[in-house]
């Protein structure tokens, strides 16, 4: 199961803020440690300057000068225990302490701190040279004042920072439940919608980073409408179209039953064969037109245009020689890629050559041509016919519209297949009127670089 938005926005936030907070504390304590151990290094080597000046070198010798009260007052110190020695080069030891380890020197300019054990116990000391002389003063402290001072600044620096974290973790998950309404301000007007409530959702209240959301949203209400009005197209136009010619094929049959005449009940029945035959061409029509209209560019395929006009050309010669036409097909012989459907593309042949049949002349001309500098690759079919008068152009693509006075059982649909089709391939149909007759073309976009690969 994916985890929540609210709690991946929690843990992207808290995780970065925890790492800084605990580096933050970390350098506090590392600071301020450092500088309390300066302090207390400090002032361990001030008593050392102090008992340095105490040494004295007269005509006995190196000794030092150190009465019993500031003796007391030098190693006195209410919480740690305080050692020192004062060794000369030539005398050895000349006071102190002797459990303090002696200190040997590589630089006498200069102090040298260091820890080391007095009796089994952590110390830190500091060893000076004594100006003039070769005597050396080392001063030790245990570790009792540092290790509470240490102790002291890490709850100074933890508990405001175990308090900011609390806080800021209160107010990131406030902040994080409060960013987030939007979303759920957005589901619940999803949930409150009826079922075939398809308007598009309202954005000017959303947050900019649920735009593209609300937009694709938006943009599959609007594709959903759109296949709804179709299906409902769909099915009133059958409903409508499908009525009479099935009322009319029942008419005939029961004509037939009553006929006596062999001849009459032939006729009849031939009569209804010829209403059935509309009837299943109609509604291959309409489901044709339905499956145009949903059909996704995205299942397009590379293909040959002039194959697949010659292929559903040759399969109308035998009925144009049955009516005396002269069917042609102008061949470019080579290959015209598109990007298109197989199937949808011989229906548009289809019902542009049976088009012509019906209402064009004697000759009908079948041209394909490859894509130009100027246009994409294209379809032209011609006849030499009657032509469509001006006013009537446009309307002959509308849906079962059909040319007064025409002749014929056509369900005028022919030319709004060719229509939907085409424009589902981002093609263009036009009419042209040529000295005489009409030529359908269809101007399709210009291929890409991949239908280079089709071939014949």
């Amino acid at each position: 199961m994916a985890p929540s938005l609210r709690a991946l926005l929690m843990r992207r936030l808290l995780a970065p803020m925890l790492v800084v907070s605990l580096a933050g504390g970390a350098l506090s304590y590392y600071v301020a440690r450092r500088f309390a151990e300066e302090t207390y290094d400090q002032w361990l080597l001030d008593t050392a300057l102090s008992l340095a000046r105490q040494v004295v070198s007269d005509r006995h010798g190196v000794h030092v000068d150190l009465p019993a009260p500031a003796h007391d007052l030098l190693v006195w110190d209410a919480q740690d225990n305080i050692y020192f020695r004062v060794d000369s080069a030539h005398s050895g030891l000349l006071a102190g302490n002797e459990e303090l380890p002696p200190v040997r020197m590589k630089d006498a300019s200069v102090e040298l701190f260091q820890n080391g054990r007095v009796k089994a116990r952590p110390v830190r000391s500091v060893t000076l040279a004594v100006p003039g002389t070769t005597v050396l003063v080392t001063v030790a402290e245990t570790l009792n004042k540092r290790t509470r001072l240490a102790g002291e600044i890490l709850i100074a620096v933890v508990l405001p920072q175990l308090l900011l974290i609390t806080l800021a973790i209160l107010l990131i998950r406030s902040g994080v439940r409060r960013g987030l309404l939007p979303i759920s301000d957005l589901e619940q007007a999803v949930h409150a919608r009826r079922p075939d409530d398809l308007t598009p959702l309202p954005e000017d209240a959303v947050p900019g980073e649920l735009r593209p959301f609300t937009a694709a949203i938006n943009g599959l209400l609007d594709r959903l409408a759109r296949s709804i009005e179709a299906q409902n197209r769909f099915i009133a136009n059958a409903a409508h179209q499908t009525r009479t010619p099935l009322a009319a094929l029942k008419v005939q049959i029961e004509r037939a039953l009553r006929e006596s005449d062999p001849e009459a009940h032939v006729a009849s029945l031939r009569q209804a064969l010829a209403a059935l035959d509309r009837t299943t061409r109609m509604s291959n029509q309409l489901l044709l037109l339905a499956r145009a209209e949903s059909q996704p560019a995205t299942q397009f395929a590379h293909a040959d245009l002039r194959a697949i006009v010659m292929e559903a050309g040759a399969q109308w010669v035998p009925k144009a020689l049955a009516q005396g036409a002269d069917l042609g097909f102008d061949d470019p012989e080579v290959a015209v890629p598109v990007r298109a459907d197989a199937l949808l593309l011989a229906e548009i042949v289809n019902n542009l050559i049976d088009n012509a049949l019906r209402y064009g002349g004697g000759r009908i001309t079948l041209c394909v041509r490859p894509a130009s500098k100027a246009t994409g690759p294209l379809l032209l079919v011609e006849d030499d016919g009657p032509g469509i008068p001006e006013r009537e152009r446009e309307s002959v693509f509308e849906r079962f519209y059909r040319l007064p006075g025409s002749q014929g059982s056509s369900s005028g649909l022919g030319l709004a297949i060719v229509r939907e089709i085409t424009h589902r391939h981002g093609a263009e149909v036009s009419l042209e009127h040529p000295k005489q007759g009409v030529r359908m073309r269809i101007a399709f976009p210009f291929p890409g670089e991949a239908t280079d690969s089709v071939r014949t």
